[in-house]
């Protein structure tokens, strides 16, 4: 068996059912983050088969349910039975919340391993969760690699990603006929690209077409650990198997990119995904190295950040095959699209695609998928 980096600890944190309050489970976020550990969080109003979902595909080792709500008794026996049903029952759950002395034991017996009250330390869950240690089990069978089985793929990813047997995966993937149309998308922070994604897969999915989506996050430099939050807009419903969405951490130095994404993406193509949308870390100008990973490279900016010079100056914007003109609905987005339209198409012999798109009120989307479309169907001829 070949050599593999140790991973942190991956561990879903999320709210299920009507409670609105995620105060505390943010802050349990942060702190496990700081504590190295990998937080992918999921958001609100989670349903809980959305929920063990997230589980599944994100390969998770730990989940952790925050209630404040008084439901815990009904939420619990249902959350184990869909882990349980998902073939998941190793997968560590701990609780935190309101929760009634007199409750801990039934919760227990449920198979909630820990409860975590109002006031616990964060210390005191990082000292469970290491004590724990991972609860991921040993790779599948290689079969299930060769067969391109859907309930093995987030396994096969975890491998990859931490470089377990990878010169092995590799040279199976390399005789895999289905290579994927890669997509990558990047612009700055705060562009607005985990939302544009989140609607670009919901559009890409009435068509039926398959798509897995690779988001990157910030892994911190000092601790090693991330809080992975591109689910909070991009949905993953249970009963959807026609969409993969996976987060990675992505360490500084590496230009806005996890590592190894070009055996991820070939693995996705194989496990019948045609289309990968890479999600970037928030880039600067000279973040340039996806370019070598993508087919088609989409670069969003937005009104109002630079005056004519920064759109004159070498990175990003002269290597992008789309460019989206994000949050289209602010002050400046059409003034900008006719600026970048000049600069744009002085450039002899290179057509680049310049659109306008709002993902809060769901506007450009559809044409973006078009234009995709569009240049998938001319890579493939």
């Amino acid at each position: 068996m070949s050599e593999s980096e140790e991973a942190p600890l991956r561990i879903v944190l999320a709210k299920v059912g009507l409670d609105g309050h995620d105060r505390g489970i943010k802050v349990v976020a942060r702190g496990l983050r700081d504590a190295g550990f990998h937080v992918i969080y999921s958001g609100l109003w989670q349903k809980v088969d959305d929920v063990v979902r997230t589980v599944a595909d994100e390969d998770a080792d730990y989940l952790g349910i925050s209630i404040l709500s008084g439901a815990h008794m009904t939420l619990a026996p249902r959350i184990m039975q869909r882990l349980r049903a998902r073939e998941l029952g190793h997968v560590g759950v701990i609780m935190g919340g309101i929760i009634p002395a007199e409750d801990i034991e039934p919760l227990r017996e449920l198979g909630i391993e820990r409860v975590f009250g109002p006031g616990t330390p964060i210390e005191s869950i990082v000292e469970y969760l290491k004590e724990s240690g991972s609860r991921t089990g040993p790779l599948p069978p290689w079969e299930s690699l060769e067969r391109g089985e859907r309930r093995w793929l987030p396994r096969w990813v975890s491998a990859v990603v931490r470089g377990q047997e990878l010169p092995e995966i590799e040279r199976r993937l390399a005789s895999s006929p289905r290579a994927p149309h890669v997509v990558a998308i990047t612009g700055s922070g705060g562009v607005g690209k985990s939302s544009l994604v989140g609607k670009l897969v919901d559009t890409i999915r009435k068509e039926s077409v398959r798509v897995g989506v690779l988001a990157c996050d910030p892994q911190s430099s000092v601790t090693g650990g991330a809080l992975l939050g591109d689910r909070v807009r991009m949905p993953s419903p249970a009963e959807d198997e026609g969409r993969y969405i996976r987060s990675l951490a992505a360490p500084s130095g590496q230009q806005a990119l996890a590592p190894r994404l070009g055996p991820l993406c070939r693995l996705l193509g194989h496990f019948g995904y045609p289309l990968v949308l890479i999600e970037t870390v928030g880039a600067g100008q000279g973040d340039t190295a996806v370019r070598e990973l993508a087919d088609t490279l989409v670069l969003l900016v937005q009104p109002q950040t630079g005056d004519e010079m920064q759109w004159e100056k070498a990175g990003l914007l002269e290597v992008a095959d789309v460019v989206v003109v994000h949050k289209g609905d602010l002050p400046g987005a059409d003034p900008l699209v006719a600026q970048l339209s000049d600069l744009l198409h002085l450039s002899a012999g290179r057509h680049v695609d310049i659109l306008k798109a709002s993902a809060a009120r769901d506007e450009g989307i559809e044409t973006l998928w078009q234009t995709i479309q569009k240049r998938m169907s001319d890579a493939a001829s």
